[in-house]
């Protein structure tokens, strides 16, 4: 099977909550809501059209705990429940995902940002350049020679040397900036009183392990104190901001080759949405039916005189 010189991994639920707030009162005639389905696909075919990615994936986080739960049962708890209006649009996105001919990939018990790890990690091995579509600060402890982040809404390309210049370390020491820092967004949470650029500071010269043995390393008493009093929570939210790299994903790189759409699904949700900006950019399809070709004249005169004559005013 053909392998693909690229492959861009999508983090479905981070762009999906995107268009979701970012496009508001969007519904057919009939009220049911559109927005995130809307927003949601126009990313997609951005993507498709401006980078034409060999291969294509998008991952779903499972709704089962994660091993991260298990650790930290305040992991991500502050996060409310999907709204009910978003919720009834994530069987449409699935289907108008796989009718693009996308892979979508879902592993239970792992969210999506891990399976992304594993495909972006894999498919480097093989030589081929990863780009993982998401905005996550995790994200970045994946990057390397062969893996990027490409952000769709800035039309920006994030690559090794970027990290190294914005935090002074490498894409994989990202995980001991946030265990220092914490992150709202997932509620990891480090040591209130440490902030990025502090936490850069301490991380250009020593690893988090080296001060989380000998935090008499750091010299300033208040850093040192904070180090020794939350310990623990340095060491859980270490553990939290690692993305795991060995996912279960049952799919070869060369799988994740983008198919051609399925035009009349495409049609019928197109249609059923009331997308007619998208339904424009499908080509026409050939009708569905059987023919025979009519040679004889007095054949063909026969089936003009059957036909009823148009109805006019």
């Amino acid at each position: 099977m053909k392998k693909p010189a690229n492959i861009y991994l999508v983090d479905g639920n981070s762009y999906v909550y995107r268009a979701y707030h970012a496009i508001r009162g969007l519904s057919n005639s009939k009220g049911f809501p559109t927005n995130a389905v809307y927003g949601f696909v126009n990313t997609l075919l951005k993507i498709i059209r401006e980078k034409e990615p060999d291969a294509l994936v998008v991952s779903f986080d499972s709704p089962l705990p994660t091993d991260r739960h298990r650790v930290y049962e305040e992991y991500k708890a502050q996060r409310p429940p999907a709204p009910d209006d978003l919720v009834v649009q994530m069987p449409y996105i699935k289907r108008i995902v796989q009718a693009l001919g996308i892979r979508i990939c879902e592993v239970p018990g792992y969210e999506a940002d891990d399976v992304l790890a594993t495909l972006a990690v894999r498919s480097a091995s093989e030589g081929v350049d990863a780009y993982i579509v998401s905005g996550d600060k995790d994200m970045l402890q994946v990057l390397n020679e062969h893996v990027w982040i490409y952000d769709p809404v800035k039309d920006r390309v994030v690559g090794r040397e970027d990290v190294l210049k914005r935090f002074g370390v490498p894409p994989e020491r990202v995980p001991e900036i946030m265990a220092l820092t914490g992150d709202t967004a997932d509620n990891i949470p480090g040591v209130k009183g440490i902030g990025e650029k502090t936490a850069c500071e301490i991380l250009k010269e020593h690893t988090i392990e080296d001060i989380l043995a000998s935090p008499g390393l750091i010299r300033r008493e208040r850093l040192r104190r904070l180090i020794e009093e939350n310990r623990d929570a340095i060491i859980v939210s270490l553990t939290l901001a690692r993305v795991d790299r060995d996912v279960p994903v049952d799919i070869d790189v060369s799988e994740c080759m983008r198919r051609e759409p399925d035009w009349q699904e495409l049609l019928n949700l197109f249609s059923e949405l009331e997308f007619g900006t998208l339904l424009k950019l499908i080509p026409p399809q050939p009708l569905s039916g059987r023919y025979e070709a009519v040679l004889d004249p007095g054949t063909l005169k026969d089936l003009l005189d059957a036909v009823e004559p148009p109805f006019a005013f």
